[in-house]
């Protein structure tokens, strides 16, 4: 990132105390933070001398951002001035109550100071001791480990859970009184020096002395007056302090993204194990680091087929996904992983099939409603409905390649259908795909998982076809989403295998794992990731929780998480109108109080529908909303809080995440256990998209048992 104002030679006393402040690193944390804002304080008025008429750090700091804008420095890198306004609540803790900070929150105090020089244009060597310093976030090694400090901080939050909402509701009124003690605190200084002024001048009236007493005297009372009013909100001030205090470790999401990008030694014992010519699986929980895995190793295999065919040819690759969103969020992580060139290699599976089906007939169209359609207009069964047939032809039948001696003679089992079928009743579903595929070929249109039967036909035909087999090597992002015919074409289309990541636990587009019905063999070429780097301690422990209730066989074992963080929030509403309310008030609470960006703030919906519901919402309050659906949207793009359905955050992670849950997205027409497993993972999956801070928002008695178990998990109630 170019600094933000010239870099510029700086006087000896700059030098001088920053020499000073390298000599203190190490010694209190407390008294170290104190003389940062201290270093901070005397730059500021250095740099623009009418600053020194603030004597409020928080203000000081406000009005020397308006200089530095007026020099040319963009809005939006002015961010670490409001982190360092917002440490400032610990400094006066340490100078008027002779508190101790704990080592993470000096780390993070640190950045901060640090990303205040790149503001600024100081860039010395002197610096390079303190930039030093910050190592503990580039290993990811958190002292909060042995922090007994910041876990006493967390412990007093998980007590003050159970009154959230009622502190929650009191934030406005108690944001105007303070705002207002604090104007009638700068009223009584001027009235005060007024007063003095006169008593001192010898023109001055009697008059006007007295009546500057009394409007001194007033506003004294006044302001004695609110501050008491103030104390019957300490509960909340504390609340308000403590959640400070967390929000203190989040960066910027370039710097957090970028540290996140250096692997660990799991995660690279894992990319050294990857060898090209053979399929691969990287498995792991929520927040381990499958992808940054994929995309480390796409980048080495990249740079050696370039090595291979010589320069400026490109490499036959493609790194695939399984939707739009993801597609985007990996080419940003590839521009932090600073890998140039690489966003034409970067799609989505479903556009990847269909080019390479264009090039073996350009007639064919993809739609996904037409098996539906078809069923519904050739369906003679009686004892499927139309939905149900069109689910049992496309998502068994075709997902999964079933043989006519499989479905009939072996009678195979069909997890996750509606309806048992007899031998007899699945010759005559038979026959309706007989009739469906005939449709399909007569038309030219036919469906997602058709057009794979039709690539894996063709190669079948004509193996190795070079207008089709055009990639070497295929990396797979969220491969668990991906039907078994997806993987059987890719693996047909590919020389050099296939290297995957995924988690069964997260599935939540399909029923079943689909490696072994593609004939991908990875026994012995998998490794598990087991550590999570995104979720705090308290966020995986609730998403544990949740998980148990109905943890299957076949799913990776939990992540363990390091980082220490604020409990999980659940807020229960009896009607929508409620739980909007309540969702506009914890926007305003990190946007507003806590100065968290907006774009670190994420609400994740259950539906499209809901998505558009909660942005006008949003928009009517006065926040810029940005949907992560939208074509125009770009990961990179800040000043906006973001907006998601719970299907599209797969495989993205946000600071802060407020999951909306008025109810649940249809899971499809699958029979009741396999819907409600699907859900569950949904659940699971945008609990752990939050890195920082997770509020549940629900109906107070929800519908659906997914939800009730959630809301029974928050409440630690045993599930009914």
């Amino acid at each position: 990132m170019p600094a933000l104002q010239e870099p510029r030679k700086h006087s000896a006393d700059t030098e001088d105390r920053l020499a000073r402040l390298v000599r203190l690193a190490g010694s209190d944390g407390g008294f170290f933070v104190l003389a940062l804002h201290s270093f901070v304080e005397s730059h500021a008025r250095a740099e623009h001398p009418p600053l020194a008429y603030f004597d409020k750090f928080p203000e000081l700091l406000w009005a020397f951002g308006d200089v530095l804008k007026s020099r040319g420095v963009p809005v939006e890198r002015l961010a670490p001035l409001t982190r360092i306004s917002k440490e400032h609540l610990l400094t006066n803790q340490v100078r008027h109550a002779f508190a101790r900070l704990d080592a993470e929150e000096v780390l993070a105090a640190t950045h901060n100071f640090l990303a205040f020089c790149d503001v600024c244009g100081i860039d010395t060597r002197t610096l390079a001791a303190l930039r030093a310093g910050l190592q503990a976030w580039d290993d990811k090694r958190s002292p909060l480990e042995r922090s007994t400090e910041l876990r006493r901080v967390r412990d007093e939050l998980v007590a003050a859970r159970y009154d959230n909402r009622r502190l929650l509701e009191r934030l406005g009124s108690y944001e105007r009184d303070a705002a207002l003690a604090a104007e009638l605190g700068r009223k009584v200084e001027v009235l005060d020096a007024e007063v003095r002024r006169h008593m001192q001048s010898a023109d001055s009236k009697a008059e006007r002395v007295d009546d500057l007493s009394r409007a001194l005297n007033d506003a004294k009372m006044e302001r004695a007056r609110l501050l008491a009013e103030l104390e019957r909100y300490r509960d909340l001030e504390q609340y308000l302090q403590h959640l400070a205090r967390f929000t203190l470790y989040t960066r910027t999401r370039r710097d957090y993204e970028r540290s996140l990008m250096r692997l660990t030694p799991e995660q690279r014992d894992a990319l050294d194990e990857i060898r090209t010519g053979h399929d691969f699986l990287i498995r792991g929980g929520a927040g381990t680091g499958k992808t940054i895995v994929l995309l480390h190793a796409f980048d080495r295999a990249r740079k050696e087929r370039d090595a291979e065919l010589g320069f400026g040819r490109p490499a036959r690759m493609a790194l695939l996904t399984y939707t739009t969103t993801l597609v985007k969020y990996d080419r940003y992580l590839a521009s932090v992983l600073r890998t140039a060139g690489v966003d034409d290699l970067i799609s989505t599976a479903d556009a990847f099939f269909l080019a390479r089906l264009r090039r073996v007939d350009p007639r064919v169209r993809v739609d996904y409603t037409i098996v539906a359609r078809l069923a519904a207009s050739l369906n003679g069964t009686e004892f499927l409905t139309n939905t149900e047939l069109a689910t049992e032809l496309e998502d068994f039948l075709f997902a999964n390649a079933v043989t006519r001696e499989e479905y009939i003679d072996n009678v195979v089992l069909r997890r996750g259908m509606r309806q048992p079928l007899s031998a007899q009743q699945r010759a005559l579903v038979w026959g309706v795909r007989a009739r469906v595929i005939d449709e399909m070929q007569r038309s030219g249109i036919v469906s997602k998982n058709w057009s794979r039967m039709l690539l894996i036909e063709h190669l079948e035909r004509t193996p190795g076809d070079p207008a089709v087999c055009d990639v070497d090597l295929a990396y797979v992002d969220e491969s668990q989403d991906l039907t078994a015919v997806d993987l059987k074409a890719l693996k047909m289309m590919t020389r050099r295998g296939l290297v995957l990541a995924g988690d069964a636990g997260q599935t939540i587009y399909g029923v079943g794992s689909p490696y072994r019905r593609a004939g991908i063999d990875i026994s012995g070429r998998t490794r598990v990731l087991r550590t999570s780097f995104r979720t705090t301690c308290p966020i995986q422990e609730a998403a544990d929780r949740y998980r148990a209730l109905t943890r299957r066989e076949e799913e990776e074992p939990n992540p363990q998480a390091f980082r220490e963080g604020p409990v999980p929030e659940l807020y229960t509403a009896a009607t929508r109108d409620e739980m909007d309310r309540l969702l506009l008030a914890r926007v305003a609470l990190f946007v507003d109080t806590l100065g968290y960006d907006p774009e670190n703030v994420t609400v994740l919906a259950p539906t499209r529908g809901d998505v558009a519901r909660i942005g006008q919402l949003l928009s009517r309050a006065g926040r810029a909303v940005a949907n992560i659906h939208d074509e125009g949207f770009a990961f990179s793009q800040g000043g906006a809080v973001r907006l998601s359905t719970l299907h599209s955050s797969k495989g993205l992670d946000f600071p802060v995440v407020l999951l909306y849950l008025p109810g649940l997205p249809a899971q499809g027409d699958y029979d009741e256990a396999a819907g409600d497993t699907l859900a569950r993972n949904l659940i699971y999956v945008a609990m752990t998209r939050a890195m920082d801070n997770l509020s549940v928002f629900a109906m107070a008695a929800p519908v659906e048992k997914p939800l009730a178990d959630l809301v029974a998990v928050f409440s630690d109630r045993p599930p009914a």
